[in-house]
């Protein structure tokens, strides 16, 4: 109904693809640091910020993509078979749409779709051990929560994202500007502390009653005076301990890392247990977006993989990763591998895999002669989302029971020596018996005769064996 009182112009407005995009999110920023760091302005960013732009053949043929004017074919459908690209401006002090191809972002979700991977939240996977982590999706009710969601008031309930900031992650000019936003909302502060109050005594008199054997209804409410209050507030100021985990609750923060062991004897804010998702955030701070990032809304892993010809399979089809960077020295230090599984740049791959079948070529040096790159076949087995908003998958090595319904085997090298050897025409050669007869061929003595017999007497035992 509200749509017909609409203006025709309002209408066609309302409709149109350029109206209907979403604002541009912040980019990520580079953390501070006082050395010197070399980026490059056309990287790939951690996670998109603008959205991506599709058009239907039929008005790609036309150029129309929904837009203020149409987009040049050659830099769209000329370039790729499914254009898809991104608006960095509409119109620009030439009067042209500014504009940049969105497969980099668009490409990797769908690679990462093909994983059928649910998200997990954030857990550290120990690759000197066999033990999967556990999966635990961040879809629960217990802990899909936000600060507004009704269910923080069930036990044992936890959310994602708090009202306040992190403080740990502040600096020290957004850390003064929250200060003087806390103070301008003081007396809200001290109404809601006054409440805490009146709500704590009301449960130790209700405790106190229930002990006495007294008519809990018959209790009269709790009255707290400003006397009371100003006392009750100068015994938390005396003390951090007491003080550290009321701001928190009050201001609505979440909870600072662990304190370091050198401050544990002096007195310090504490902070009350962390009502985080998962202990990775207590350390490195909450999620900037939900703890799935919209990558996947399946649940649980319970998924069968029925291949067409030996049927059910305990693990779905192995994924082919390419080897970026092999071990070694990177910037002084000891650099772990770096794989690509999906788009997706992953640390150190199933380490104590590679110790019990062997590293795969290309893993410990960079191998020129390999074709097409280093790769071999992994198994994921687990997705989360950082606090940074970029994504964490962890992979074992693909066992052979993996590979084996499909076909797949890893690249294995030829054996280069014994094809240069037959090339130089190189034949076989077995010792010879007299080598020991040549040292003194003008009179065989006894030592001849011994060397000999024990030439041949090694070369029997050897052919026995």
């Amino acid at each position: 109904m509200s749509s017909a009182r609409l203006s025709p112009t309002a209408n066609l407005l309302r409709r149109s693809r350029l109206f209907a995009l979403p604002q541009t999110l912040t980019p990520p920023q580079e953390p501070p640091t006082s050395r010197v760091t070399y980026t490059s302005e056309t990287a790939t960013l951690p996670h998109p910020i603008r959205a991506s732009i599709a058009s239907p053949r039929s008005s790609l043929a036309r150029g129309d993509w929904g837009l203020k004017r149409p987009l040049p074919a050659k830099s769209t459908s000329a370039q790729a078979r499914r254009p898809i690209v991104r608006i960095l401006e509409h119109d620009t002090y030439e009067h042209v749409t500014d504009f940049e191809s969105a497969s980099d972002h668009t490409v990797t979700l769908e690679k990462f779709q093909e994983l059928h991977m649910p998200m997990s939240l954030p857990t550290k996977v120990n690759y000197a051990t066999s033990i999967v982590p556990r999966h635990q999706s961040p879809f629960e009710t217990h802990l899909d929560n936000t600060n507004t969601s009704a269910g923080l008031d069930q036990p044992g309930a936890r959310q994602y994202k708090h009202s306040g900031p992190w403080l740990a992650g502040l600096s020290e000019a957004e850390f003064h500007a929250y200060l003087k936003k806390v103070q301008r909302g003081r007396p809200a502060i001290m109404h809601k502390l006054r409440e805490q109050l009146v709500a704590k005594r009301t449960a130790e008199r209700k405790k106190q009653a229930q002990d006495n054997g007294e008519d809990l209804q018959a209790l009269s409410p709790v009255q707290v005076t400003d006397e009371e209050f100003q006392v009750y507030l100068k015994k938390l100021r005396a003390d951090p301990f007491a003080l550290g985990p009321v701001v928190f609750e009050l201001l609505d923060l979440p909870s600072s890392p662990a304190v370091p062991s050198d401050r544990i004897g002096q007195k310090y804010f504490q902070s009350p247990g962390t009502k985080l998702p998962s202990a990775e955030y207590a350390v490195t701070g909450p999620p900037r977006t939900h703890p799935s990032a919209g990558l996947s809304y399946s649940r649980s892993h319970a998924l069968l993989y029925n291949h067409p010809k030996f049927g059910p399979q305990t693990y779905q089809r192995p994924v082919e990763a390419r080897i970026l960077r092999p071990k070694g020295r990177f910037k002084g230090k000891t650099a772990k591998a770096i794989a690509g599984v999906g788009g997706i740049a992953v640390e150190d791959l199933n380490a104590m895999t590679f110790v019990e079948q062997g590293s795969p070529p290309g893993l410990a040096a960079f191998d020129a002669t390999i074709p097409g790159g280093a790769k071999y076949y992994v198994t994921p087995i687990r997705a989360s989302i950082n606090s940074e908003g970029r994504i964490n998958l962890a992979s074992y090595r693909a066992s052979a029971s993996a590979k084996a319904p499909h076909g797949l085997e890893d690249y294995r090298k030829p054996n280069t020596l014994k094809i240069a050897d037959y090339a130089r025409g190189y034949q076989r050669t077995v010792p010879r018996l007299d080598r020991g007869m040549r040292r003194n061929t003008s009179a065989p003595g006894p030592e001849s005769q011994g060397s000999t017999e024990d030439i041949a007497r090694n070369l029997m035992k050897t052919l026995s064996s």
